[in-house]
């Protein structure tokens, strides 16, 4: 347990505060204990979500949906709020640590151990279900060890066997290497797939280690569906149970009441279930949580439940959107993002001859579709759209509307700064060039957002799109003392050659346009699907179908290579795989094209950049084959159907780049990139958008959690690896121990009458 921040509340409801158990992008989780000395988890949401309809229906759903399961070895819910204005969840509070940390501690457990833990484990399941819910997320950090047993929490992503409506299409749901098959490739799930992640957890208490191995994410997405679980560490007697439960056919999978009856010997938990150094730890914390004593009161104003006190000012009021943003709401300083609702939370009376200062006075700014200035004319005066509500003479108290919403002018808040490092006069010049205007674009929406608390500045850096370059650029955007975030590069070459010199200065470099791998570090970020990831959706397309043979098409260059290995690995274990590689340089492709059709494959993969596709199309289009074709990240550019013209049309593409201007997320961002620079936005404005947005929601949190007016770079690599974003192009998150990007970021688009269009981020269905 941490100890409570100075922005958190000393008080949910009637439950006095005491630490931190855990935080994350959607809220946090308190310990906290009621009047009559009962301790809890709380869970509580930032105001941002809750003030998303979607979400609180959400939110509701979930306490429902815990409140169904009533099991003894499931946590119940003990009370919930879910119409404040940060609305809260209290279940029983377990002090035993999770199966993982007992695990990584002390080791597997013995053979007993693991067979208890799996009657327990699959009772509560059988709770679950015939409650008409799926968990979705079995895993060891979801299981609490207490000494009569263990206890399944976390009904967060739980949903009800026939609830398809609210359940993310563009993520896989749940936690890679304890996720079943159904669940890595993104299909219906049910009951069994619980199963299949009891069967992964008991693995894993049985041997300390995944049964699916570590590593990337695709690795072991790819791994779930295709590859048998490493198992040989498990002892004999309990291998056929397991093997059992990691069936890749959902339908041949064991169900929790077989478990039950293969394993229980009828002597229940008792009996020393747990290794004995697991029991002394529960007992030891057991003993530390009982003995805590009151928290210290923080910065969250309020009185006490039951009660008001005259020295005590009353709770500051919920933040609002940010000003000209698109999105959620960025966290602030002050009173932080878990505004209060009348009653729900507040400190404990100050001490005698204290003075608690009042919660700042929020306010927001609704600047339409674009809050920027628009210059008429030369010398013309400057105008600002602002909400009526915002005149200087109509606030009650006088400060400047321009200021930060503290009472003082907007350019005294600390400026920070964001670089750009990009090929600005190469042939990446275009990629720069919308990068550079989204960037400008959020830092403009940021400085109009009076609440946020920092200004900012953008600083570019030309790398040529080479290694040699990019030291330069680097070196340029290091020296800058401002610099928190740098958005780059102009190229992969750029990229790589960048990585050094910015882990040598811990500054934090994220990138919106590539995908390659990169060498673990500490300041990388990708804020886009990798090369190998973006292939899940294209398997997913390519065997939606009873194909018998695909043929797959590369062109030599590096990223060809990866693409098109990942998806012959794959496809192999269930069609026929043609591989074809072209020579980028040939005159002619007809002839190659002529073998390739001869071999009647259901399917075209093109793994080759849009140049090496035009001529590809029009011999395969001239050949006359009619089976799907589909084409990657690298041929998605809008020269393609202006060069190829109907030989395309009727192509897939599967690219991890959005375009605005179809996107329903991104309707007013590009309108404001419209008015503001004349023209729609192009590919990667939006995502850089989005990138700026990810340094400044780091920075605001960073602020708001340590109490500083300035943030060093040397914070935010380790919070952007933390942090969850819901941006407008999609959510950003990222793996904690090499930056990579977690999400799917994948869309899906179809060339209709010479023009791409996007069908959305769900596998289409044809």
């Amino acid at each position: 347990m941490q100890p409570l921040h100075s922005s958190d509340p000393t008080w949910v409801s009637g439950y006095r505060t005491l630490g931190r158990l855990g935080a994350g992008g959607m809220g946090m989780v308190l310990l906290g204990r009621s009047p009559d000395g009962v301790l809890a988890a709380i869970k509580l949401i930032r105001v941002e979500y809750a003030d998303d309809a979607a979400f609180r229906t959400r939110f509701r759903r979930e306490v429902a949906i815990a409140r169904r399961v009533r099991n003894r070895w499931a946590v119940p819910v003990i009370d919930a709020d879910t119409e404040a204005a940060a609305p809260w969840l209290a279940t029983e509070f377990v002090p035993g640590p999770p199966l993982n940390e007992a695990i990584a501690g002390h080791g597997p457990f013995p053979e007993h151990g693991v067979r208890a833990l799996g009657v327990m484990l699959a009772e509560a399941l059988e709770a679950v279900h015939e409650a008409g819910l799926v968990h979705r997320d079995v895993k060891p950090g979801n299981v609490l060890l207490g000494l009569d047993g263990p206890r399944l929490i976390d009904f967060g992503i739980a949903r009800a066997l026939d609830d398809t409506v609210l359940t993310a299409t563009d993520v896989v749901v749940g936690s890679p290497g304890f996720l079943s098959p159904e669940q890595a490739q993104a299909r219906t799930v049910g009951p069994a797939s619980d199963l299949f992640s009891l069967g992964c957890v008991l693995a894993y208490a049985a041997t300390g280690q995944r049964p699916f191995g570590s590593g990337p994410v695709e690795a072991m997405l790819f791994r779930t569906v295709y590859d048998e679980p490493e198992l040989s560490a498990v002892p004999d007697t309990l291998r056929p149970v397991i093997e059992a439960l990691l069936a890749k056919d959902p339908e041949q999978r064991l169900t929790a009441e077989a478990l039950r009856e293969r394993w229980s010997d009828g002597d229940g938990p008792e009996g020393g279930w747990l290794p004995a150094p697991v029991k002394r730890l529960i007992s030891d914390r057991s003993a530390e949580m009982l003995a805590l004593p009151a928290a210290d009161p923080t910065e969250i104003a309020g009185p006490p439940p039951g009660g008001s006190d005259a020295g005590t000012a009353g709770p500051p009021t919920a933040a609002g959107t940010p000003s000209g943003g698109f999105g959620p709401p960025l966290s602030t300083g002050g009173a932080g993002p878990y505004a209060p609702g009348s009653g729900t939370f507040g400190p404990s009376p100050p001490p005698p001859g204290t003075r608690t200062p009042a919660g700042p006075r929020r306010r927001q700014v609704l600047l339409g579709a674009l809050a920027t200035l628009a210059v008429i004319g030369a010398g013309a005066g400057a105008t600002v759209l602002l909400s009526g509500d915002n005149d200087p003479d109509d606030r009650a108290d006088g400060t400047d509307p321009g200021g930060d919403g503290r009472g003082r002018p907007a350019n005294d808040r600390p400026q920070l700064a964001f670089g750009v490092q990009a090929d600005l006069e190469g042939d990446g010049a275009d990629l720069a060039t919308a990068q550079i205007r989204g960037a400008e674009l959020a830092v403009e929406h940021l400085n109009a957002d009076a609440d946020h608390p920092f200004r900012y500045r953008l600083e570019t850096a030309d790398d040529d799109g080479t290694a040699e370059g990019a030291a330069d650029a680097a070196a340029t955007l290091i020296d800058d003392a401002d610099v928190i975030g740098v958005l780059g590069a102009g190229s992969t070459a750029a990229l790589k050659a960048s990585i050094d010199p910015y882990t040598k200065a811990r500054l934090p470099l994220l990138t919106v346009s590539d995908g390659s791998t990169i060498t673990t570090n500490s300041v990388f970020a990708s804020a886009r699907t990798s090369d190998q990831l973006q292939m899940q959706g294209v398997m997913t397309y390519l065997t939606q179908h009873d194909q018998a043979a695909t043929t797959v098409v590369h062109t030599g260059s590096e990223y060809s290579r990866e693409v098109t290995q990942t998806v012959r690995n794959l496809l192999a274990r269930t069609q026929t795989v043609h591989p074809v590689q072209l020579d980028p340089a040939a005159a002619d492709l007809r002839e190659v094209v002529r073998r390739l059709v001869a071999e009647q494959p259901d399917s075209v993969l093109f793994g080759g950049g849009w140049e090496e596709l035009v001529p590809f199309a029009q011999a395969l289009d001239e050949a006359g084959y009619e089976g799907y074709r589909v084409a990657t990240h690298n041929a998605y550019d809008p020269r393609l159907p202006e060069r190829a013209g109907s030989a395309v049309e009727g192509w897939m593409l599967v690219a991890a780049v959005v375009d605005a201007t179809q996107f329903d997320a991104a309707a007013d961002f590009a309108t404001a990139y419209g008015e503001r620079f004349g023209e729609p936005p192009p590919l990667y404005a939006a995502e850089a958008y989005d990138a700026v947005h990810v340094f400044a929601r780091c920075a605001a949190d960073l602020r708001e959690d340590r109490g500083f007016d300035a943030v060093t770079r040397q914070e935010m690599a380790p919070s952007i690896r933390e942090m969850r974003y819901e941006g407008i192009t999609k959510t950003f998150t990222f793996e904690p121990a090499d930056g990579r990007f977690t999400g799917s970021g994948a869309f899906f688009y179809r060339v209709v009458d010479g023009e791409f269009v996007l069908l959305g981020t769900d596998v289409p269905q044809e």
